[in-house]
């Protein structure tokens, strides 16, 4: 996978935390036959990177990966927003 990804547009956000001065989003996009899991990141100073994280086949399986991402985030500090 690049770095760097082209924004494939039809992205809805699902979760966005911070950390420092590190803020992350995580969007799904429907596709047909699935969804895709993609990460925002800006930091203060530094250019936004959009990375494409996985590719699911079932919403329920993209529903239960946001969840343990939810909890992983939180255990490791970075403070959610609101959603």
């Amino acid at each position: 996978m690049d770095d760097q990804e082209q924004d494939p547009g039809d992205l809805r956000e699902f979760l966005r935390c911070r950390k420092g001065d590190e803020t992350r989003a995580y969007k799904l996009r429907i596709v047909p036959g699935g969804a895709e899991l993609w990460r925002s990141t800006e930091k203060a100073g530094g250019k936004p990177t959009l990375i494409k994280e996985d590719d699911f086949n079932r919403a329920e399986d993209a529903g239960r990966t946001l969840e343990e991402l939810e909890i992983r985030l939180k255990a490791g500090g970075w403070r959610l927003f609101d959603r």
